[in-house]
């Protein structure tokens, strides 16, 4: 009979919530003032954050990977055989047949998903990210080939990356356009490693950073790749003649070129040559490493790229076969990124480890508005903004006072730049498989 009681109690607070976040979207639609969507995310061993997410009316809650290197959007559905699919037997199940706002369709979808090949039907129906509703159409999994997603956290990914989705239907960001909760589509992230972070639609969290946020194009509009200005380490240069880099929320690591790693080795003095093992008692006489993005430096001390359990030390930095750079959370600690789909570009500024106001920058299709409020956390949920402080426009954003890099002694001749960044995206795709199958627990 107590259980009974909970569970309609709980009904009714999920009704409740639902009820009150549809009415906070009409009255946000209806306003004349800019919103922004911000979600916490909640870090995992790993590097990995997920965020936790509503579907259907009432809303059925689940963990949602927001997937910067995909379009497409699905969730293991209520329809996939538990006792014949581990992926389902361990996560939370979409049950259409429990919303009152869900369109299921005949159209079928099959993904590639992190290595795993995954396949269900397309149902629309409503997503409560925050306190804002919109529509989106995703896919329901009922069935999988492979074991990669068995023991992950998620129990979805939402699709934010460039290029078109699969079935060439809307993303979550072109659906928060379309029903006019955001004005442009752009999100920033600030995802530290084994700390709670947060994914913004529509703007920026000021406070999560410091200075100004530096934009620079993408080299395709297929993937989120950039050319990385210059890498040092120490007083040797490892840019080659041109370099591009990838930034990767679900590596703990940063992978390398072979030949511009194996330069980091030997000043470091490995003891092997694919794990850097080195002298703990030597690890505050190592170089940092200097990452310029356009005009902006990147410092990762030694303290940083060096793990250190017990009496074992070993480098957070390796080689692959790969001509790019793929930073993951070893660069993402200290950065915050923006990504803007419309203008196919990325941003970073030095993330704000201790904010203690919130300023949100609402981007619209011509203009930028900044606004600021008290707040006493860095993770937040929809804030709309009241006071306008200043407008400029959109490209104001995009510049930053040049810092003093260090001048290189030695250049080598060799390039980092991917030939084709589709390809790598593909790539890319493996390594997270890789990553997923290393912390199973993600």
């Amino acid at each position: 009979m107590h259980l009974l009681w909970f569970l309609t109690a709980v009904c009714f607070c999920l009704q409740l919530a639902w009820a009150r976040a549809l009415k906070d979207t009409e009255n946000n639609r209806n306003s004349e003032n800019d919103v922004t969507v911000a979600i916490p995310l909640i870090a995992v061993y790993g590097g990995f954050h997920y965020a936790e997410i509503g579907i259907g009316t009432p809303p059925q809650m689940f963990k949602v990977f927001f997937d910067t290197w995909n379009q497409n959007s699905w969730i293991t559905s209520a329809k996939c055989p538990a006792e014949k699919y581990a992926m389902c037997r361990n996560h939370g199940r979409y049950d259409a047949r429990k919303s009152d706002t869900a369109v299921t369709m005949v159209k079928r979808f099959t993904y590639v998903a992190y290595g795993t090949t995954i396949k269900g039907t397309l149902t629309k129906d409503k997503v409560m990210l925050g306190n804002q509703v919109v529509d989106l159409t995703f896919g329901e999994v009922k069935a999988t080939d492979g074991e990669t997603l068995d023991n992950v956290t998620f129990d979805g990914s939402f699709g934010i990356g460039l290029g078109i989705t699969e079935n060439k239907l809307p993303t979550i960001l072109e659906s928060l356009v379309s029903s006019g909760v955001i004005k442009k589509q752009v999100f920033g992230i600030y995802a530290k490693s084994n700390a709670n972070g947060e994914i913004m639609f529509g703007g920026y969290n000021e406070a999560l950073y410091s200075g100004e946020l530096e934009f620079v194009d993408v080299v395709s509009k297929q993937a989120w790749m950039f050319d990385i200005k210059r890498i040092m380490f120490g007083d040797e240069d490892l840019t080659g003649e041109k370099c591009q880099g990838v930034v990767n929320d679900g590596s703990h690591h940063i992978y390398g070129p072979k030949e511009q790693v194996e330069k980091i080795y030997k000043q470091l003095d490995c003891n092997s040559a694919d794990l850097c093992e080195v002298n703990c008692s030597e690890i505050s006489t190592f170089p940092e490493i200097k990452i310029t993005v356009k005009k902006t430096e990147f410092v990762i001390g030694p303290e940083d790229y060096i793990d250190q359990e017990g009496d074992t030390c070993t480098g957070r930095i390796f080689y692959h076969d790969q001509p790019a750079w793929v930073l993951g959370n070893l660069f993402l600690d200290k950065v915050y990124t923006a990504y803007d789909v419309e203008d196919a570009s990325i941003g970073f500024a030095k993330a704000n480890l201790s904010p203690t106001s919130r300023s949100t920058t609402t981007i619209t299709a011509a203009t930028t508005t900044t606004t600021s409020t008290t707040t006493t956390t860095s993770t937040t949920t929809t804030t709309s903004t009241t006071t306008t402080t200043s407008t400029t426009t959109t490209k104001a954003t995009a510049s930053k006072t040049a810092t003093t890099t260090s001048t290189a002694t030695t250049k080598p001749t060799t390039t980092c730049a991917a030939s084709t960044p589709l390809s790598y995206l593909k790539y890319f795709e493996l390594m997270l498989t890789m990553a997923v199958f290393r912390y199973p627990q993600l």
